[in-house]
């Protein structure tokens, strides 16, 4: 029995989340206070003196175990709901913030309390649950339909519930360990105040989705998200022993943001077995799947040499925290408009590759031999590019009649012929389209009875989709470079010169990405950007830039002050010298 008791560790029904009172009896009564009060009294008693909550370095892995939930949620709503027009676009922002603000709120517990219990353990239980339903839930969340789906929305609220009911029973639980320092407590009745009146406006929202009518009170999340965070902000400012110093804060952070990054890979790895699918390997296509990897490994070295260890100060840290959410949200439309971008790029060339021959002759002046040529030339394209495609989906790409129409012609410049050549061209568009995935707006398509009605409705509705990918696209990697340099700016307090260089490197080269969407406003220059294999190799030669001049700056701008202090006092007394990257 013993052997058994040292191998298996019996876990604790509850843990303490304190350390041992003998090690923070010398705290001062200042860290209790709300800044701006000052200690009346010299000698604390026992009651008042800060509880010294355990220190976490890393995440454990019951917690990189939650943010795996997340990363399951975004990889399922982002298949499911394709960003096709701007309903969509804002559908999908609302989403994501829902589920990034539970996932935070779960995270600020974390790592300032989180101890393995079997009661902490069944509380993941119910986060995990909470997750889970967001993903069931998602399919049908759509905000411009809140009639239609409004037991979607009901039952979101719900589950909105009942993530605060747990978080509250967790902050409560915690009551018992610090009842006999009073001015702890208060902080905490805080927090517990704030789930709770957020579980009670959640559960009001409930009753304000109807069938009968549209809603906008789903907003109300969202304000109560933001809210319910500046809420444990504040407080933790307030009251520095519940702060998130000595907290593992900053790496949860970057655990998420490389989570998404690798969420981006898998995103571009199946993008690119569109590539694969039609067998088109041309310099451009590489190009792109280059300039993709690459725009992911550089926006990997400019995040994570610039993620200090330590805390950046009680206020900025906390900042620095909510900068995330932007930063995350345009991390994610990058991702998903490089992948897109990819695939369209590999669509466009395989239509190039298969229309070229067909209308070399559809459009030559030798009217008597064109017809012939014309059907030799669509045989040899049906064969060589989309037979098999054809083949498996005949009733729905079926040209059959279409060639039987330009047949009993026999002349191309009839209006019967140029219809039929249209129709034919159309189908294979829409072949082409549907082989990469490539679909117009649900809106659009929803209620079409055939292809045949308007021919080239399909192509012109996808390009209208692309547009605004290459909006959404630029504006992403101009935000993300604009965040970090944000961000850059929260974590340094003494800012030195290569500090400021860095932040302004940062702004400018994202507000020029984030211009480049402009390229919408003229048509003729939007659309050749469109269809040129620049779109990806402009952001990543922007990004590239940033990461070289970085580098450069670091050897020719002089070091801090307190770096150069420490090295020196190293070398003096002989010790190894601990380089800061982010100085």
């Amino acid at each position: 029995m013993s052997l058994i008791k040292r191998r298996y560790h019996a876990l604790p029904l509850i843990a303490s989340p304190l350390e041992d009172e003998s090690h923070h009896r010398h705290a001062s009564e200042e860290s209790l206070e709300p800044k701006g009060h000052s200690a009346l009294v010299t000698v604390a008693e026992p009651s008042d003196v800060p509880p010294a909550f355990r220190e976490k370095e890393e995440a454990s892995s019951i917690e990189l175990f939650y943010d795996l939930f997340f990363v399951a949620n975004l990889t399922t709503f982002t298949t499911g709901h394709p960003i096709d027009d701007r309903t969509t676009l804002s559908s999908y922002v609302g989403f994501l913030a829902i589920l990034w603000f539970t996932w935070l709120q779960v995270v600020l517990y974390d790592v300032r309390f989180g101890v393995d219990s079997v009661f902490e353990r069944v509380c993941k239980v119910f986060h995990f649950g909470v997750m889970i339903a967001f993903a069931v839930i998602g399919v049908k969340f759509d905000p411009s339909k809140t009639d239609e789906n409004y037991g979607t929305f009901r039952k979101l609220s719900v589950v909105l519930v009942i993530s605060r009911l747990v978080l509250m029973t967790q902050y409560g639980s915690l009551l018992a360990w610090v009842k006999h320092h009073k001015k702890i407590v208060t902080p905490l009745l805080v927090h517990i105040a704030a789930f709770a009146i957020g579980a009670v406006v959640c559960l009001g929202l409930t009753f304000s989705f109807k069938k009968t009518s549209s809603s906008s009170s789903y907003i109300t999340w969202y304000v109560v998200a933001v809210l319910e965070a500046f809420a444990v902000f504040i407080t933790c400012s307030q009251w520095r022993a519940i702060s998130f110093k000595h907290t593992n804060l900053n790496e949860r952070c970057g655990l998420l943001t490389l989570i998404i990054l690798g969420e981006g890979i898998i995103v571009l790895t199946k993008a690119t077995t569109n590539v694969v699918k039609g067998e088109n390997f041309s310099a451009a296509i590489i190009g792109q799947i280059i300039s993709a990897v690459l725009i992911i490994y550089f926006l990997y070295i400019l995040y994570f040499d610039q993620v200090e260890s330590k805390r950046y100060g009680t206020i900025r840290q906390q900042f620095w925290a909510l900068s995330h959410f932007p930063f995350h949200i345009a991390l994610v439309l990058l991702m998903e408009g490089t992948s897109r971008l990819i695939t369209w790029r590999n669509a466009t060339e395989f239509l190039d590759k298969f229309f070229i021959p067909i209308d070399s002759v559809w459009y030559s002046t030798n009217d008597t031999a064109v017809l012939a040529e014309f059907f030799a030339n669509l045989a040899y394209a049906k064969k060589d590019g989309l037979y098999a495609v054809l083949e498996a989906d005949a009733s729905k790409y079926n040209i059959t009649e279409f060639i039987t129409n330009l047949n009993s012609t026999g002349n191309k410049t009839s209006e019967a012929a140029v219809d039929a050549v249209e129709q034919i061209e159309a189908t294979f568009i829409n072949a082409i389209l549907s082989y990469f995935k490539i679909k117009e707006p649900k809106k659009v398509s929803k209620g079409k009875e055939s292809l045949s009605v308007e021919p080239f409705d399909v192509l012109y509705n996808a390009v209208n989709v692309q547009d605004l990918v290459m909006v959404y696209f630029f504006v992403a990697a101009g935000l993300t470079l604009i965040i970090m340099g944000l961000q850059i700016a929260l974590a340094k307090k003494r800012k030195v010169t290569g500090d400021w260089a860095a932040i302004a490197l940062r702004l400018v080269v994202g507000l020029a990405l984030a211009l480049v969407a402009l390229v919408t406003t003229n048509i003729n220059t939007q659309q050749h950007y469109l269809y040129s294999p620049w779109m990806l190799p402009t952001v990543c030669l922007g990004i590239f830039i940033v990461v070289i001049l970085d580098a450069v700056l670091g050897y020719l701008l002089p070091a801090p002050k307190e770096l150069i202090s420490a090295h020196e006092h190293h070398q003096h007394h002989g010790e190894p010298v601990h380089h800061n990257n982010n100085a």
